[in-house]
């Protein structure tokens, strides 16, 4: 059975157009998701459906959705969608500042080797060819391949920290656990900026009341199987209305 998922992530007003900083979701035809909430894009399989919530300052904005058809890997997508920003890979290597995401981590590295940077993360080496980080991703050189795209964890990048060479070196991208690029449905998609919905009224017209936050703070992915039907009886209403 499809499974329905409300995904919030960090967006911005650009040209009186909501996009995320790494353009990811990606709503260009066909709309794709390849960097962020790496557990959840695991998770997606084809047939679920994906809403988008953008948070903008204080306030949550309806971006749009799509149903999921395919997962693909990461040479894969940048064959398909070679000018898409959340396609974090190059085979060409950039000159970019080195900063950590985990400065314990960096902190150990240093400790142990004398040194700030390993050079095993500075390249991808799959079991078919080296790639790099494209020169349009920001995320910190920890938080690059190690979570965005071989998804390993603290206690894996340690464990690499004590050898002094990625783990996984040789992997080969092609493989199920690695296809996490994550494209739309042709035919099963909506950019729905245009109607600028609150998430309020996404919650009063679906009768949704868990909270978008922690109290934290936090965005959690949350289930929205129950609420999809009502969700599109609200929006295709609130066409109607806009037309």
């Amino acid at each position: 059975m499809s499974k329905t998922f409300l995904i919030v992530f960090h967006g911005q007003i650009n040209n009186g157009k909501i996009v995320d900083i790494g353009d990811d979701p990606c709503f260009n035809s066909p709309p794709s998701w390849g960097i962020c909430r790496p557990g959840t894009r695991r998770a997606v399989k084809s047939g679920d459906t994906l809403i988008f919530i953008a948070k903008v300052d204080t306030d949550y904005f309806l971006k749009g959705w799509f149903q999921v058809a395919s997962k693909l890997d990461y040479p894969s997508a940048l064959c398909q969608f070679p000018d898409r920003q959340n396609v974090i890979i190059s085979t060409i290597p950039s000159i970019r500042p080195i900063q950590w995401r985990y400065n314990n981590l960096k902190k150990k590295y240093i400790v142990t080797y004398g040194r700030g940077t390993p050079n095993f993360l500075l390249d991808l080496k799959t079991n078919t060819e080296t790639f790099y980080q494209s020169s349009t991703d920001d995320h910190e050189i920890d938080n690059w391949k190690c979570r965005r795209i071989l998804h390993c964890n603290k206690n894996q990048f340690e464990n690499c920290i004590s050898n002094n060479i990625c783990l996984k070196n040789g992997v080969s991208l092609t493989d199920n656990n690695y296809k996490n690029y994550i494209v739309a449905d042709t035919n099963r998609w909506e950019d729905l900026d245009y109607l600028r919905v609150t998430f309020d009224e996404i919650a009063t017209a679906t009768k949704f009341k868990k909270a978008i936050k922690t109290p934290k703070g936090q965005h959690n992915v949350l289930r929205f199987d129950e609420h999809k039907e009502r969700f599109f009886s609200f929006i295709e209403a609130k066409k109607t209305m806009e037309n």
